[in-house]
């Protein structure tokens, strides 16, 4: 029980840090639209990919060994 809360703390935070990242990028006037769509990708791709394995850690069944 305290690996999923704690799972689902860890990921909250590093998925606030990572938009702070990429909101803090696009507020810089120096930098255009197409400087950031990388970020925006591998941010939105890294999200995705932190969901699913949060998905599968909070659904994961141990096996029974006999």
């Amino acid at each position: 029980m305290i690996n999923k809360v704690a799972g689902v703390i860890g990921t909250s935070i590093a998925i606030i840090f990572l938009l702070g990242v990429t909101v803090t990028l696009n507020k810089s006037p120096m930098i255009s639209m197409l400087d950031i769509l990388p970020v925006y990708i591998i941010m939105a791709v890294s999200i995705f990919m932190m969901c699913v394995e949060l998905y599968d850690c909070l659904t994961d069944k141990k096996e029974n060994k006999d």
